[in-house]
């Protein structure tokens, strides 16, 4: 019996410490180390209960809080960053992309400019388009309530779009080399 109560009393006096601290409140956006995340809908002595972006729920023991990692999104103040990749045909002037793309992200009227303003940045040469990734910055989570990243690839589309600038599609090229010779019986 005493063993088992060694548990809850851990989770009882984490759940004080919790209260106490501050380190997370009912509303925060958190991340646990397991992998876990979701925003807090109820604190209690015992564990802590997380909704995830689709809808279902979580429970936390406190301790968890306490001896592992945890990411709070919810910080007052805190920006976070975000990528959206998108491809542009090869026939592109490439030159012309991080100015054009970095213009039409800052519109967003919840992009930031401070960290730093939106940064498009060339990642790669794949098989159907050249790739590149625009970052920005928000105040807020790209959850289930705002979504940055598919405004931003909305924006992204539109000034692609408007500048002519043709988005790629997986393509393959098939060479023919002939016809194999007739064989003669």
């Amino acid at each position: 019996l005493g063993f088992g109560l060694q548990k809850i009393a851990s989770n009882f006096i984490s759940g004080v410490i919790l209260l106490l601290e501050g380190q997370a409140t009912v509303g925060d956006f958190v991340e646990l180390d397991g992998g876990e995340a979701g925003t807090i809908v109820k604190m209690t002595a015992r564990a802590t209960i997380l909704e995830t972006f689709d809808g279902r729920w979580i429970v936390v023991p406190n301790e968890d809080f306490i001896t592992t990692r945890v990411v709070n999104y919810s910080d007052q103040g805190s920006a976070n960053r975000y990528e959206a990749a998108f491809s542009v045909s090869y026939d592109t002037d490439i030159n012309l992309i991080p100015p054009l793309i970095e213009a039409a992200v800052a519109k967003h009227p919840d992009v930031l400019t401070e960290p730093e303003p939106p940064d498009c940045e060339l990642r790669g040469f794949g098989d159907s388009g050249i790739d590149f990734a625009v970052e920005f910055w928000v105040n807020g989570l790209d959850d289930g309530k705002n979504k940055y990243t598919s405004d931003v690839l909305f924006l992204i589309w539109n000034a692609l779009r408007d500048a002519g600038i043709e988005i790629p599609y997986p393509q393959r090229v098939v060479h023919h080399k002939g016809l194999p010779p007739e064989q003669t019986a």
